[in-house]
């Protein structure tokens, strides 16, 4: 993902572009970090680390629901 301009500078369009890549990647981050805390449980292995990630999926479910609510606001 590239850096972006400030929000004050874009256009709506450009917003909900910007919006719509940023879920997309958030998505797949959410999927891989799934798919190892998966691979690790059905192995038997749990770690402090896979606690990390557990709340770490937490918080990008509440941004995904952000920018949700942030493309339905423009």
């Amino acid at each position: 993902m590239t850096s972006r301009k400030p929000f004050a500078e874009m256009s709506s369009d450009e917003i909900r572009l910007w919006i719509q890549q940023t879920r997309e990647e958030l998505q797949r981050k959410i999927q891989r970090e799934r798919v190892y805390l998966d691979r690790r449980a059905a192995q038997g292995i749990h770690t402090l680390t896979d606690d990390t990630y557990e709340a770490d999926l937490l918080l990008e479910a509440d941004l995904l629901m952000l920018l949700d609510e942030l493309e339905a606001s423009l």
